[in-house]
């Protein structure tokens, strides 16, 4: 099977060959990774043999002008394309920035610049065709990736002062969020209506905390469930899967998430208590299970990744609606060697 017949098989409660692969790479991995035996000379989605791959990201930004305001050591202090001033490390991953001010923070200011978000050809990545004509003709499943509506804005605002505005303004909430689904149907639009190649759209949102959603079911329902059906009614409606990437522990919203369309979650992250064994028998065939694999176990001996993986593989039997992917990205923990194991357990696994 090709790598997008594999992706295409988990959507379709189909039996592969093997599951499909995919997964996020922290850089200082794949640096630590070349001094253990990747060569360094090759694409590591392509060694890996990587069966989906991401190209195009959604500019759903303000697009006010980016400006550097100062540096300090390893740090440099920003003013993003979304006028926020941000203070963030210039060179190590997994560091969230320090978010200092915020030009858009409440209704006057909203209403007083939501007039910049309108398509424009900026917010396409520029010439995506031939990549995606490059990624189908690999045979792989091809996704547009972006951010889904709270993801767009939550930095916008600042994360506490949204949630206050969650309480204190609810209907301004309500347009921020719809106003991000127009623009992002707009975007996905035009890569359609100019005969991109993509299999899915994939959206990055974090909803999720350790110990639980950011805010309540109540509140999802009332602010975030009509945008989200509305991207994937439109995505659906131009015959192609839609993937929620959500951290944290979003267990709770799973079947909310499953009304509003999504086709897969992940990366259902094990380190907040969640196992796809207890949300397999729970689901079914409902929604894709993509990732949850610990890197935690990942980490240790060869023993503590078979005991990882293969279990968790054989919770799908029956369903086959499962993608394998970490919990949430491979840092430099992982060993090649470790890593590469686990690629050997998942395409040696007979689903």
């Amino acid at each position: 099977m090709t790598g997008r017949e594999r992706i295409l098989a988990a959507f379709e409660g189909e039996r592969p060959d093997h599951y499909g692969v995919f997964e996020h790479y922290w850089g200082e991995a794949i640096d630590l990774w070349k001094t253990q035996g990747l060569p360094s000379d090759v694409d590591p989605a392509d060694y890996f043999q990587l069966d989906l791959r991401n190209m195009g990201w959604f500019d759903t930004s303000f697009q006010f002008p980016v400006e550097t305001v100062a540096e300090e050591g390893d740090y440099i202090i920003e003013r993003n394309n979304n006028g926020v001033l941000l203070k963030r490390h210039k060179t190590e991953s997994g560091h969230t920035p320090h978010w200092l001010d915020h030009k858009v923070c409440d209704r006057n200011s909203w209403e007083k610049y939501k007039g910049r978000l309108v398509m424009n050809d900026d917010r396409v990545a520029l010439d995506p065709g031939d990549l995606s004509r490059e990624l189908r003709d690999k045979g792989l499943f091809v996704c547009l990736a972006g951010t889904e509506p709270y993801e767009c804005f939550w930095s916008v605002f600042g994360q506490a002062n949204l949630f206050m505005l969650m309480l204190d303004d609810p209907e301004l909430v309500r347009d921020v969020f719809s106003t991000a689904a127009d623009l992002l149907i707009q975007i996905i639009d035009r890569y359609h209506s100019d005969g991109v190649y993509f299999d899915g759209v994939w959206f990055y949102g974090d909803v999720g905390y350790r110990n639980g959603t950011l805010f309540s079911g109540s509140v999802y329902d009332s602010m975030l469930a009509e945008p989200h059906r509305r991207l994937c009614d439109y995505v659906h409606s131009i015959g192609k899967k839609v993937i929620l990437h959500s951290c944290g522990r979003i267990e709770s919203f799973i079947p909310r998430f499953i009304e509003a369309g999504f086709d897969a979650i992940q990366p259902l992250e094990a380190k907040c208590s969640q196992d796809i064994r207890d949300l397999i028998p729970e689901y079914g065939r409902q929604t894709v299970f993509f990732g949850n694999m610990d890197v935690r176990a990942l980490s240790g001996t060869r023993a503590d990744v078979e005991a990882e993986i293969v279990p968790k593989l054989e919770a799908t039997r029956g369903t086959y609606n499962y993608i394998f992917h970490s919990d949430h990205s491979v840092p430099q923990t992982v060993s090649f060697d470790s890593y590469c194991y686990a690629l050997e357990l998942v395409r040696g696994f007979t689903p």
